[in-house]
């Protein structure tokens, strides 16, 4: 495969429209918007600022790892562990899932094969990052493009979502995605240098967020 269409197939897998239901996901940010934390561009700024400093031992983490060939079970194990909130323990699960079935559905994929074998005996949960890390060894991809590329289409689904939520122009929204952005190079070179004992290590806010989403009146979104 060609270094063009691993980039591109990168972008398909990790597209928000990509169809495992990554959309439905707020990450805490629906919560974020409900308290009124989040309610223009300077404060949504202030959170994918603020989230993008949790992906070297969180999301980008895992996924480094997971593509590096490092122990899939206590990567699985260790994940699981690390996601207090029940939302997003279980949304990452479910993701992992869609994620392995509609890949191995598009081409021969034996590290997800092999990951999907462990899931269906028992031996792991499932979490999407380390599925995302899998996915790009089996291709062959750059580490550092396929890790950037999940940054990204991490953050543009906070952006868009607070967008909707709050609500905010569509250009508010590009604005402090487009701020961020320029954090996710340093984000990822953290997340190749980080060690396994240090995975898991997050921000407690965004964690308690999660939980009270649980309880919010009304919701749109299911973490």
């Amino acid at each position: 495969m060609n270094t063009d269409i691993k980039l591109i197939r990168l972008a398909q897998a990790l597209d928000p429209l990509f169809p495992i239901g990554s959309f439905t996901l707020s990450n805490g940010t629906e919560t974020y918007t409900a308290k009124d934390i989040v309610t223009d561009k300077a404060t949504l700024s202030q959170l994918l600022s603020a989230y993008i400093c949790t992906l070297p031992t969180g999301d980008l983490g895992f996924g480094a790892k997971a593509a590096a060939g490092e122990d899939i079970p206590l990567l699985d194990d260790l994940c699981a562990a690390s996601r207090s909130p029940y939302e997003l323990r279980d949304g990452s699960s479910k993701l992992c899932r869609r994620f392995l079935k509609a890949q191995m559905a598009l081409c021969p994929t034996p590290r997800l094969t092999e990951y999907s074998r462990m899931i269906e005996k028992g031996e792991c949960t499932g979490f999407h990052p380390i599925a995302v890390g899998l996915f790009m060894a089996d291709i062959e991809a750059d580490i550092r493009e396929g890790l950037s590329l999940y940054a990204y289409s991490l953050l543009s689904a906070m952006a868009n979502h607070a967008v909707k939520l709050v609500p905010l122009r569509q250009l508010d929204g590009q604005s402090a995605l487009y701020a961020a952005m320029e954090r996710i190079p340093e984000a990822v070179e953290k997340a190749l240098s980080v060690q396994t004992d240090d995975l898991g290590i997050s921000g407690s806010g965004f964690e308690l967020r999660s939980m009270q989403h649980e309880k919010l009146f009304t919701r749109i979104y299911i973490s």
